[in-house]
């Protein structure tokens, strides 16, 4: 099978890799094989894993079912059957990168481990969850119930996972459950950042001056801002004018406890919140702080469930 009527046919595409590679044997020369994976799959949503194939000291023979989703395995077992005898040659130096999604292949009830057939680096650990029912109405759910649920945000640099603390601000998670699972957050971006500071979002006008439906009442605490934190951003002189706009901490700001109502925490995500955190920008001369020139968007805002649980 060439390498021509594969791309024809959809199953091979360029992509950028940064993951770990290891190298198998073949009777020419070697094949490095390199997967990067998502460490989130929310069922239902895209998750897309990369391949990338590379022949190392010599030519290479390479079998049709490398470049199908049959090279991808699921806690060591194979996606599909490996049933294609055709085979490519695979020049020395040369490479083929391949894109899956695998959203309608798999329906994992737990987290699993994924690897690529031929790799012998660690399996990529990935964190299963499922979405919350669509019928929902967060905003009469009970305060002790909000904790059973998870916000997973997908940007255009990676993904994050929070968890919810309603025992610190009941009102705060309840608003923003419900702005995420009606999809206010989607194609909304971070537009303030600031190194060893915070990155900011969910305005829906990308400006800083966006609302959202409802205004929430300050419910400060003495949790610290620390990194990783999810706090709410507020107009500078009405404590009660939390609406949409959220910041999750990138450093440690001790003048921001007690005058920002903190309600999470970033429980997976953080080299994605040091890629946000550096995006080039624009500096605001009053505080310092970066508006990014290349948007970092919220593409999508999911509510999925804590500890795999259905309800």
């Amino acid at each position: 099978m060439s390498l021509k009527a594969l791309l024809l046919l959809g199953v091979v595409s360029a992509a950028g890799f940064a993951s770990a590679a290891s190298a198998s044997s073949s009777a020419e020369g070697k094949l490095r094989v390199r997967l990067d994976a998502r460490e989130i799959f929310v069922s239902g949503e895209p998750f897309v894993v990369q391949v990338e194939l590379s022949a190392v000291g010599g030519e290479v023979d390479l079998e049709g079912w490398r470049l199908t989703p049959a090279c991808i395995e699921v806690d060591g077992k194979p996606l599909s059957p490996r049933r294609d005898k055709h085979s490519i040659a695979l020049a020395e130096g040369d490479s083929i990168e391949l894109r899956f999604d695998l959203r309608g292949r798999l329906d994992p009830q737990s987290n699993f481990e994924l690897t690529c057939a031929g790799s012998e680096a660690n399996p990529v650990e990935i964190s299963a969850l499922q979405p919350a029912a669509k019928e929902l109405d967060f905003m009469s759910i009970p305060a002790e119930e909000l904790s059973a649920y998870r916000v997973f945000l997908h940007t255009n640099r990676g993904d994050m996972l929070h968890e919810m603390w309603p025992h610190l601000a009941p009102n705060h998670v309840r608003n923003f459950l419900d702005l995420a699972h009606t999809g206010f957050y989607n194609g909304t971006t971070f537009h303030r950042t600031g190194i060893a500071f915070m990155i900011q979002g969910g305005d829906p006008t990308g400006t800083g001056g966006g609302s959202g439906p409802r205004q929430v009442k300050a419910e400060f605490s003495r949790e610290p801002h620390v990194r990783g934190i999810l706090s709410m951003a507020r107009g500078g002189h009405d404590v009660n004018s939390a609406s949409c706009q959220f910041f999750v901490m990138h450093g440690t700001a001790p003048g921001l406890d007690e005058q920002y109502s903190v309600f999470g925490k970033m429980l997976i995500g953080y080299d994605v919140l040091d890629a946000i955190v550096s995006a080039p920008g624009q500096v605001n001369p009053r505080d310092g702080t970066i508006r990014p020139t290349e948007p970092q968007v919220i593409e999508r805002a999911v509510v999925v469930l804590a500890n795999n649980e259905k309800k």
